[in-house]
């Protein structure tokens, strides 16, 4: 089966670009942009409930000194998320969340699947509330449980192990394609390609 088009647009398009020109995480003026467009444009900014004397400047130099450029690497190996390979992906976001952590004193779960989709855009789920809450209420009505593994961040794994399912037994079937992670997020937000 052929992917099918995830009509994300443009604006999704630039932060995409973004990240494939700056992958790395070395120069404190590309973090501190990624961090700001990814975060604003996305209502995950890292600034949002963060400890007190939070300063962008101590996240830019905690995520510089980091190792997260190999787990990005790692993500980008994946072609389709899978059973075989989701332990990448929960290991990359546990390890984004507890950098995100050491920055602002939450793990900011939303902003690490965001910021980790725009860098591995075939092998990262997008998380926020609503997509959690729409994918719940949907799966709901298939009574299907997920077994999860504990070692991770255990909301969001239970969150890709939804994804999966509903990719390849809902959204693919009804489709007659693959969906990509940008195309589900676009489904279970209820987004539509706009017409010139």
């Amino acid at each position: 089966m052929e992917y099918d088009s995830d009509y994300s647009g443009w604006g999704n398009e630039v932060l995409y670009r973004m990240c494939q020109e700056k992958p790395h995480h070395d120069n404190r003026d590309v973090i501190r942009a990624k961090l700001w467009i990814i975060g604003r444009a996305y209502s995950a900014s890292i600034e949002r409930k963060a400890k007190p004397g939070f300063k962008m400047e101590d996240a830019v130099d905690i995520i510089k000194a980091s190792d997260i450029d190999l787990y990005i690497q790692e993500l980008k190996k994946i072609e389709r998320l899978n059973e075989s390979n989701v332990f990448t992906l929960l290991k990359a976001h546990k390890y984004f969340t507890g950098v995100l952590k050491d920055a602002t004193g939450i793990e900011k779960r939303s902003l690490a699947s965001k910021y980790l989709h725009f860098h591995a855009p075939s092998s990262v789920f997008i998380y926020d509330s609503i997509a959690n809450k729409k994918i719940r209420k949907i799966l709901r009505k298939q009574k299907k449980h997920f077994k999860i593994s504990r070692k991770f961040d255990d909301a969001y794994e239970a969150f890709v192990c939804r994804c999966i399912y509903y990719r390849d037994m809902v959204l693919d079937p009804k489709i007659g394609r693959l969906a990509t992670p940008r195309r589900i997020d676009m489904e279970l937000l209820g987004y539509r390609p706009l017409s010139d």
